[in-house]
């Protein structure tokens, strides 16, 4: 029933995945951030693509000062977070580093039109844990929402693709056109699989369905947690195709639909409760 539904999203789980999913996101904010820096500013730029770029004046996307303006609020504001003790500090230091991740992702964006898309899940996930920073502290526990807010991050992030590769190029975009392209201009030449997708439109084809069609399933990750692995399988497996064949490095993307998807919680309930049980056979 939806308003069960909403109830659970206020009930109270182990903080254990809460606090592994800030130092993920974390690792994969700070590992993206060392691929910002200000060798494309010269480029030509197009239209706005950032939240920021609305803002901030264009001038100064090439500006040192913002540049290491956003570096110092979001490795700062990482550190404090990580080990501040002071629950208002924490709160602060949550929101400096999204808004440090914010900067550097938006520079990155307006600067280099290169897979720009890998800084938006880090982002709103540093968002939704910054939020929860201000929810009802209970030592050792925390609410639920913060663990399906993460799994909706990733849902709209990649189902968000799929749409998009629909409303640009309708199904043919699967039929491999486009892979064949990419393959061929920036794939590593050694690779097999690159070689055997080029000098086989079907081959393509298939992959690049696939491809799709995985993305467009992850709107059922929201509705279908039992689903969540095992669409988990696919995505880390997409992602590491694309690091092997187009050298593209997508390992902090990685890293977080290991640790949102996969049932973690429940399984180290279900630890415990074994363990718990071995137990007290053993004082029987």
């Amino acid at each position: 029933m939806p308003g069960e539904r909403w109830e659970r999203l206020f009930e109270r789980e182990p903080a254990l995945f809460a606090a592994g999913l800030r130092a993920t996101t974390l690792a994969a904010a700070l590992w993206l951030s060392l691929e910002v820096d200000l060798r494309w500013a010269s480029l030509p730029k197009g239209a706005v693509v950032s939240t920021a770029g609305l803002v901030v004046p264009t001038a100064w996307w090439s500006s040192p000062a913002l540049l290491w303006s956003g570096r110092a609020l979001l490795w700062g504001g990482a550190v404090i977070w990580l080990f501040g003790h002071v629950r208002k500090v924490r709160r602060a230091a949550g929101w400096a580093t999204a808004l440090g991740m914010l900067t550097l992702g938006s520079l990155y964006w307006e600067d280099l039109p290169w897979f720009r898309h890998k800084f938006v899940p880090p982002l709103w996930l540093l968002v939704l844990l910054a939020a929860a920073e201000h929810a009802p502290a209970r030592p050792g526990q925390a609410p639920r929402w913060i663990r399906e807010g993460a799994v909706f991050v990733l849902a709209g992030f990649y189902a968000g693709a799929g749409l998009h590769k629909l409303l640009a190029s309708g199904w043919r975009w699967a039929d491999g056109t486009a892979l064949q392209l990419w393959l061929w201009r920036l794939g590593d030449g050694d690779s097999l699989v690159r070689a055997w997708a080029i000098a086989d439109a079907r081959v393509a084809a298939a992959v690049a369905a696939a491809a799709l069609l995985l993305e467009l399933a992850a709107v059922l990750l929201v509705p279908l947690p039992r689903v969540r692995p095992w669409l988990a399988a696919g995505l880390v497996g997409l992602h590491v195709g694309i690091d092997q064949i187009l050298h593209i490095d997508f390992r902090p993307m990685i890293a977080l639909v290991l640790v949102v998807l996969m049932p973690w919680p429940e399984w180290w309930q279900r630890l415990r409760h074994g363990a718990g049980a071995s137990s007290a056979r053993v004082r029987v």
